[in-house]
C-alpha cells in the first residue's frame, strides 16, 4: 500500500507540473496575442510599404519617400485643353473669303517625375510632354516628348550644380516650371520672339537671401538641338546667365508669376544675358548675313502688392525667333493682374517688337481658380495690332488662333487640372 501510495503521488506531481507548464504556455501565447494586435492597430495608422519604411502621401500629386529622407519621387500631371474661336480677314491670296475657324484642342499633357536620390541633396527633375501645336521650342506637335531631364545637387551655403535639359536662364518666364504658373495660361508672345527655351546644358546657380543668379552652358540657343555637339546643323555652344535681386517677399512664392493677396509685398529686378558661338559649316542666312547667334540682353522688373503684380520686360537681341531677317531687335513687354476676389484674377498683357509686320500684340482676360490651384479656368481674347501674317511671329496657330489669314482676333477658353 505504501508502494501504490507513493506511485500515485508521484503521478499526481508529474500532473501538476503538465498543469503549470501548460498555464506558463496560454500566458505567453496571451501576451505575443498583445504585442501583435498593438502593431497592428499601429500600421493601421500609417502607409507602409515594407521595412524600410516607404510612406505614400498626397498633397500636390502623388509622393513616396523613404523613412530615412534618402529618396522619394513625386509625380503629377498637368492637362490644359482649349477651346479656341479666332477670326481673320480672309486668305492670303485676297479673294475676300471668310477665314473664320473654331474648335477644340489638347494644347498640353505634362507628366512629371521629380524628388531626391541618395539623399536630400541630390534631386531630379523629369517631364515629358504632349503638345499640340508647334512653337519655337517643340517643333515636332503631336509628340510626347521630354522638356525637362535634369540632375541637381546642393553644394550648400545656397550654391547648386544642374545638368540636363533645364530652362536657359535669360529671361523673366525662365524662371518658372513648365506653363502651370503662367497667369495668362501660356508663354507670353515677348516670350516666344525673345525667350531662349530649354537646352541641355550645366548651371551653377547660388541663392541667398535677398539675391540669386544662374548661368551656364547650352547648345544652340532657339533651337530644339536634336544632334549632338560636333553637328553641322547647330551652334557648337551658348552661355547664358541671369540675376536677380529681391524686396521683400520670398523665393517660394516667386515661382508663381502672379502673388495673392496673402503674399507679402515684393519687387524683383532681372538682368539676363547669352551669347551664341558659330560654326563655319552652319546654314547660312539670307543674304550675306551671318548665322543666327542669338546674342543679346534683358532686364526685367516684378511688383507685387496685395494681389496686384505689375510686370515690364525689356530686350535687345540678335536674330530673335520673330524676326524676319538677320540682325539685332529690341522688344518690350508689358502685363498687369490682379485678384478681383480669392479665386477670381482678372489680366492684361502686350508684346512689342520693333521692324515686324505686327509689332503689337495684346491680350486680356480671366483665371478662375477652383479647388485651390488644381483646377483653373482661363478665358482671354488675343488682338493683334498692324498688318502681315500673325501666324509667321511664333509659327503656333492654336496659340494666336487656328485662321492663317493675317490679323486673327482670337478667343481661348482654356481649362487646366493639375494633380
Amino acid at each position: 500500500m505504501q508502494r501504490e501510495l507513493a506511485a500515485m503521488r508521484a503521478d499526481l506531481r508529474a500532473i501538476r507540473a503538465r498543469m503549470q507548464d501548460g498555464w506558463m504556455d496560454e500566458e505567453r501565447a496571451r501576451q505575443v496575442r498583445t504585442v501583435v494586435q498593438d502593431t497592428l492597430a499601429d500600421s493601421a495608422t500609417r502607409t507602409s510599404l515594407g521595412d524600410a519604411g516607404w510612406t505614400v502621401s498626397y498633397d500636390s500629386g502623388a509622393t513616396l519617400r523613404s523613412g530615412d529622407g534618402a529618396m522619394s519621387a513625386n509625380f503629377t500631371v498637368l492637362e490644359q485643353v482649349r477651346f479656341v474661336c479666332s477670326s481673320a480677314y480672309g486668305p492670303a491670296d485676297g479673294s475676300g473669303e471668310s477665314n473664320t475657324r473654331w474648335g477644340l484642342e489638347n494644347r498640353r499633357t505634362n507628366l512629371t517625375l521629380q524628388g531626391n536620390l541618395v539623399d536630400p541633396s541630390v534631386t531630379y527633375l523629369a517631364l515629358l510632354s504632349y503638345q499640340s501645336q508647334a512653337d519655337p521650342f517643340v517643333q515636332v506637335p503631336d509628340t510626347l516628348q521630354p522638356m525637362y531631364a535634369q540632375l541637381a545637387k546642393d553644394l550648400g551655403e545656397g550654391w547648386c550644380a544642374v545638368v540636363g535639359l533645364q530652362n536657359v536662364p535669360w529671361d523673366l518666364e525662365s524662371d518658372f516650371f513648365g506653363s502651370s504658373r503662367l497667369t495668362t495660361g501660356d508663354y507670353s508672345v515677348f516670350n516666344y520672339r525673345f525667350g531662349a527655351g530649354k537646352q541641355p546644358g550645366v548651371t551653377l546657380r547660388r541663392q541667398g537671401d535677398s539675391a540669386r543668379f544662374s548661368a551656364g552652358t547650352f547648345s544652340q540657343l532657339n533651337v530644339r538641338a536634336a544632334g549632338g555637339w560636333d553637328s553641322d546643323e547647330y551652334l557648337s555652344f551658348a552661355v547664358a546667365g541671369r540675376g536677380e535681386l529681391k524686396f521683400g517677399g520670398d523665393w517660394q512664392r516667386l515661382s508663381w508669376m502672379s502673388g495673392t493677396p496673402r503674399d507679402e509685398p515684393g519687387v524683383v529686378l532681372g538682368l539676363g544675358g547669352c551669347m551664341s558661338n558659330g560654326r563655319a559649316q552652319n546654314p547660312q542666312g539670307p543674304g550675306s548675313l551671318a548665322t543666327p547667334s542669338a546674342q543679346g540682353v534683358t532686364a526685367d522688373v516684378r511688383a507685387s502688392m496685395h494681389g496686384s503684380t505689375l510686370i515690364a520686360q525689356y530686350a535687345w537681341m540678335r536674330d530673335p525667333v520673330g524676326a524676319p531677317e538677320l540682325g539685332w531687335y529690341h522688344g518690350i513687354n508689358l502685363q498687369a493682374s490682379a485678384y478681383l476676389t480669392e479665386s477670381v484674377e482678372a489680366f492684361v498683357q502686350a508684346g512689342w517688337m520693333g521692324d515686324v509686320p505686327v509689332e503689337w500684340i495684346a491680350q486680356a482676360g480671366a483665371n478662375l481658380f477652383l479647388a485651390g490651384t488644381h483646377i483653373k479656368l482661363t478665358m482671354k481674347v488675343i488682338v493683334p495690332f498692324g498688318g502681315g501674317d500673325v501666324n509667321g511671329i511664333r509659327k503656333i496657330s492654336g496659340g494666336l488662333g487656328i485662321a492663317a489669314a493675317d490679323n486673327n482676333a482670337s478667343f481661348v477658353s482654356q481649362l487646366q487640372l493639375m494633380y
